[in-house]
């Protein structure tokens, strides 16, 4: 049963384009760390679900000599002209169906995009089959138990789905086993943003167009009654002496190799 609807996704994110990296701590920590984890590079190198464009120079000033930021958000590639210099290049695709040959890159970064994949092994599938033996993969990816807080306010007040679902580490791990990705390393931690009201922590996700997308969701913020039915079961805590909403993420860093035994499925 599909629970997400990438032209939605495609869409929060254009509309929140302007507002992300003001509003992004948590995605800027997570891309930060993948970056700071990758040696020198070499070649082509592409950046899935580029967003806003921030890691692009920073896959230049690593030694990539060619970098494709690619995106299905228009919005965020338009964002992202801003980090691009004569040898990056941006393109609009669906990150399951690259418009690109067989082999072609000799590495790969994506930061906070694989978890909004329908099939994560058909997504890697498709990475795999861009890479040249032997290349380079970096992902960062959201794990179950992110937004637990505001799964656990939601639940007291109906049983609808509010916080969208993510692959477990086994699944993933499999996932990439299958799609031909070899020395596979899993990094993780729980990073975690604190707001001083219940609206200022939903204003946030609205900023950076994570909004809940799956089937049977409650469209828009839920109005002033659910907003101030959420406060009230919303579980607060004490950060830096005063009263804070907390917003954790589970966040996983994959790192691995294209192995280059494992035959690619060309692409038709």
């Amino acid at each position: 049963m599909t629970r997400r609807d990438k032209r939605q996704v495609a869409q929060h994110f254009s509309r929140a384009a302007q507002s992300y990296d003001r509003a992004a701590s948590i995605q800027q920590r997570a891309v930060t760390a993948l970056l700071h984890q990758l040696p020198a590079l070499s070649g082509h190198w592409l950046d899935i679900g580029c967003g806003t464009g921030v890691a692009l120079p920073h896959l230049r000033l690593k030694g990539a000599n060619r970098v494709t930021g690619i995106d299905l958000a228009e919005g965020m590639l338009e964002a992202a002209a801003s980090h691009t210099d004569p040898q990056t290049d941006l393109l609009l695709a669906d990150a399951d169906d690259l418009p690109l040959p067989d082999c072609s890159a000799d590495g790969l970064i994506s930061s906070l995009m694989l978890q909004w994949s329908e099939a994560p092994d058909k997504t890697l599938k498709e990475w795999r089959r861009v890479l040249k033996p032997g290349s380079r993969i970096a992902i960062a990816t959201l794990l179950p138990g992110t937004q637990k807080e505001l799964q656990q306010a939601w639940r007291a007040i109906d049983d609808r789905p509010h916080v969208n679902e993510f692959e477990a580490p086994e699944r993933l791990n499999h996932a990439l086993t299958q799609a031909g990705f070899t020395d596979i390393v899993f990094e993780q931690d729980c990073l975690t943003e604190y707001y001083d009201s219940v609206p200022d922590l939903l204003r946030n996700l609205k900023a950076i167009g994570a909004t809940n997308v799956n089937a049977g969701r409650r469209t828009g913020l839920g109005g002033r009654a659910a907003i101030e039915a959420l406060s009230r079961h919303y579980p607060a805590t004490q950060h830096m002496g005063q009263t804070a909403y907390p917003l954790s993420y589970e966040v996983l860093w994959i790192y691995a190799l294209a192995n280059p035994e494992h035959p690619t499925e060309p692409k038709p």
